[in-house]
C-alpha cells in the first residue's frame, strides 16, 4: 500500500527521526519517576496551550432521575466565563459513606450529536442510538460501573451532545458547499430521526476542520480543552460529599481512550485507568493513519513526548491498555510498540504490576469482555 502522501512520505519519515521525542523516562538520564515528572508534565501543559481562569468550582443541579439500581443527577459544572459543562453524575442507590469514583469518557466515532448517550442509556432513546451502542459496546457500560459501587461521571465533551456545533445556527448562505445538502436536510428532517442524526453529523464532521483552525488561531489547541474540562470535571468529583477524592478512575474508549491517556498524563489524581483502543506510537501512523480527527494532535509535543510516554506519566497510577487486533484505525507495529514502550517504562519505575497491556481479536470496540477486564482492573487499584 502506497503512502498516503506519496512523495511527501520521505520527507514525513526523516522529520519524524529529526524530532524522535528526547523526554521520554525510558532515556537514561532519568533515574526515577519523580524527577523525570517535574521535567515532562509541564511540557504536556505548555503544549496542550489551554489555561484558562476558571470561575468558583459549583456545579447546577438540572434534576434528578431515578432507575433501578442508581440516581442520575443531571448537572452543568461552572468552568469558564464562556460555557458550563454538562454532565450526568450516576450515584448508586443504598451505598453510605465516601465512594470510589470513575471519570467515564465517551468515544468520537463521527456521532456528534450524542455524548453522555454514547455509553449511557435513556427510557425512550431512538431505535438508531440503541443499535448504535449495542454494536459498538454491547451495553451501556457506565451502568455496568455504577452497579459496582461507583460514583461515575460522563461530561458531553466540547462538541458533542449538548455542546455540538448547532448546524440549525449556521448562514445558509455560508455553509460549505461540499456538506450544503445535508445541511439542507438537517433543517427538514425532523430533529432526533435518524436522517436528522445523520445529516447533522456528516455537517459537524466536515465543520471540524474549520473548528480546530479556529481553536489554534486563538493559541488553544483541542485536547487542551478536553484536558482541562476532565480536570475541572475532577475538581467537581472531589468536592462531592459521597465521594473519596483519593479513588478516582477514568476509562474511555476510541477518542475517550485519547481523552484519558491525556488527562492521565496531565493530572497524578487519577490513580487508575483504562485506554482503550487509542493507543499507538505516533510515528508508526504516518504512512497510512493520520486520518484522525481534528480531537487528536497537540502542535510541537512530539519532539519531546509521544503518547505512550504522555501516559507513562500517570505512574505509579495502574494503567491498563486494551488493543483491538482487528482494528484500522492503527497499524499493529503501532499498537504494539506503544505497548511495549509502556511495559519497559513500568518495568524501569519497578512496578511492572501496575501496566497490562492486552489484544483482543475484535475490531474497533469496547465489548463486555473488555469491560470487564477493565472494571476488574479499576476494583483492583482504585
Amino acid at each position: 500500500m502506497l503512502p498516503d502522501l506519496p512523495n511527501f512520505h520521505p520527507m514525513m519519515e526523516w522529520l519524524a527521526r529529526e524530532h524522535a521525542p528526547r523526554l521520554s523516562f525510558l532515556d537514561p538520564r532519568w533515574k526515577d519517576l519523580a524527577t523525570w515528572q517535574s521535567a515532562a508534565r509541564p511540557v504536556l501543559h505548555d503544549r496542550l496551550s489551554y489555561h484558562p481562569q476558571p470561575v468558583p468550582l459549583a456545579a447546577e443541579l438540572i434534576r434528578r432521575e431515578e432507575r433501578a439500581d442508581f440516581t442520575i443527577e443531571v448537572i452543568k459544572i461552572h468552568a469558564t466565563p464562556a460555557y458550563h459543562i454538562p454532565a450526568r453524575v450516576l450515584v448508586p442507590k443504598g451505598a453510605k459513606g465516601k465512594r470510589p469514583a470513575v471519570l467515564a469518557l465517551h468515544c468520537h466515532s463521527g456521532r456528534y450529536t450524542w455524548g453522555h448517550e454514547k455509553i449511557l442509556s435513556a427510557p425512550d432513546e431512538a431505535a438508531h442510538l440503541t443499535e448504535f451502542r449495542t454494536s459498538r459496546d454491547g451495553r451501556p457500560w457506565t451502568e455496568s460501573l455504577v452497579k459496582r459501587g461507583y460514583v461515575v461521571i460522563v461530561i458531553d465533551a466540547f462538541y458533542f451532545g449538548e455542546r455540538r456545533l448547532r448546524v440549525e445556527d449556521l448562514e445558509a448562505a455560508r455553509v460549505f458547499p461540499e456538506v450544503k445538502d445535508a445541511f439542507n436536510t438537517a433543517r427538514k428532517a425532523p430533529p432526533g430521526s435518524a436522517e436528522w442524526t445523520t445529516a447533522v453529523n456528516r455537517v459537524c464532521s466536515f465543520y471540524e476542520h474549520h473548528t480546530a483552525k479556529t481553536l489554534l488561531a486563538t493559541g488553544a489547541t483541542w485536547p487542551g480543552i478536553h484536558v482541562w474540562d476532565e480536570r475541572r470535571t475532577i475538581d467537581y468529583l472531589q468536592s462531592r460529599p459521597d465521594v473519596d477524592g483519593g479513588r478516582i478512575g477514568c476509562v474511555g474508549l476510541s477518542g475517550g481512550g485519547f481523552r484519558t491517556a491525556m488527562a492521565i498524563g496531565a493530572d497524578p489524581r487519577i490513580k487508575a485507568a483504562c485506554v482503550t483502543g487509542w493507543m499507538t506510537e505516533f510515528a508508526h501512523q504516518l504512512r497510512n493513519h493520520v486520518r484522525h480527527t481534528w480531537m487528536v494532535f497537540v502542535p510541537g509535543l512530539y519532539p519531546s513526548l509521544d503518547l505512550p510516554d504522555v501516559a507513562a506519566l500517570h505512574a505509579p497510577g495502574a494503567l491498563l491498555v486494551q488493543q483491538c487486533r482487528q482494528d484500522t484505525l492503527y497499524p499493529p507495529a503501532g499498537m504494539q510498540g506503544a505497548v511495549d514502550k509502556l511495559t519497559r517504562i513500568y518495568a524501569k519505575a519497578g512496578i511492572p504490576e501496575r501496566f497490562r497491556g492486552t489484544f483482543y481479536d475484535a475490531p474497533h470496540s469496547f465489548q463486555p469482555q473488555m469491560q470487564d477486564e477493565a472494571f476488574d482492573w479499576l476494583d483492583r487499584w482504585v
